[in-house]
């Protein structure tokens, strides 16, 4: 069982079987994000995408009176029932809440939300395979890990309300040149609105080699200093 603090007095409990995405530090960084640039007093319909067992979802549900509806979204059948039981095991059971099972936005229907939270697989599948994150939990964002990310970007506008706002993570374990470059060609107004350089596991380090590969290669980046392997998230708002 996984316990996160979310402020002074709140703290959730979660359960994350063996085949769903645990949080990572990139989770807790969005959620500093978001906590810090939501609306705290309009009726918000939020939906959290790829929501793993359920903690951005559910840490907002805890902290912010002002959530209207929360859709959780997740490709996994698995995810999607850690994700109720951690509504359940948190008191959440009886506020306004629905689970979908989805690519993407591939069920999602005609809604349109005010927060939008994209949070699904965003590095390469290439270093997913030998990352201890993805243990047993499938990655298919591509060689460049950006699939999932440019996907979500061509459609999103369809399912965001007029003044609603997008947050999602960019990791250094991908090629963040394509999403930049399709934010500015596109003309999407963005801000990054918090960054953080973090080492990766030591567990990775015996895999120093082929990492520079795909590094040459341009599928990811990482720098390397005092014997560790440091990767970079930035969190994205998109207004």
């Amino acid at each position: 069982m996984l316990k996160l603090k979310l402020n002074s007095k709140k703290t959730i409990k979660l359960n994350t079987s063996s085949r769903v995405f645990a949080p990572t530090q990139t989770t807790h960084y969005l959620l500093s994000a978001i906590k810090d640039n939501i609306d705290k007093k309009k009726k918000l319909d939020v939906i959290d995408m790829g929501c793993g067992n359920g903690v951005l979802g559910i840490s907002l549900l805890k902290i912010f009176n002002n959530i209207n509806k929360m859709i959780f979204t997740d490709i996994s059948i698995e995810s999607l029932r850690d994700c109720e039981k951690n509504m359940k095991k948190n008191n959440l059971e009886k506020k306004s809440y629905e689970l979908i099972i989805s690519n993407v936005f591939q069920r999602i229907s005609s809604q349109k939300f005010d927060v939008i939270i994209n949070d699904i697989s965003g590095i390469s599948e290439l270093v997913a395979k030998i990352s201890p994150w993805f243990n047993k939990v499938s990655c298919e964002s591509g060689k460049n890990g950006t699939k999932l990310t440019m996907n979500f970007l061509k459609r999103y506008k369809k399912y965001l309300n007029k003044k609603g706002k997008v947050f999602f993570p960019i990791i250094s374990l991908c090629n963040e040149k394509i999403i930049f470059n399709y934010l500015k060609k596109n003309n999407i107004k963005y801000s990054v609105i918090l960054e953080k350089n973090w080492p990766m596991p030591k567990s990775m380090i015996k895999h120093k080699n082929l990492l520079k590969k795909f590094k040459t290669k341009r599928y990811i980046n990482f720098k390397e200093q005092f014997g560790l392997l440091i990767a970079n998230t930035k969190i994205i708002y998109l207004h």
